[in-house]
């Protein structure tokens, strides 16, 4: 049985108080209306990994499960491989539609 929300709760905000919640909630990949349902509710919420995380994740599963069909050239170079593009992730800070950083706030 789907839970029926009936009570809409009115609030005031700054159009830039409105702009954060909005890439908050789109960093989690979260409507705007759960994103504040969660965060009032004090559910733990955290942004979305990336599609660069994903891609590094299937890259290390993928080493994982080839390595030991492997030569140790291929080895090695896929690891500099996922090295590089582990650094580059990093670097790029989690582009998470302008940033994570309010998240905390």
């Amino acid at each position: 049985m789907q839970r029926t929300r009936e009570y809409p709760i009115q609030i005031r905000v700054t159009e830039s108080e409105k702009r954060r919640l909005q890439r908050n909630a789109r960093a989690c990949r979260m409507s705007l209306s759960a994103y504040m349902r969660a965060v009032g509710l004090g559910k733990e919420i955290r942004p979305f990994p990336t599609d660069d995380v994903h891609t590094l994740y299937r890259g290390f599963c993928q080493l994982r499960d080839e390595y030991p069909h492997q030569d140790p050239g291929w080895i090695k170079q896929r690891f500099e491989d996922l090295t590089k593009q582990f650094y580059r992730v990093c670097a790029a800070g989690g582009n998470y539609d302008g940033g994570h950083e309010d998240l905390a706030d």
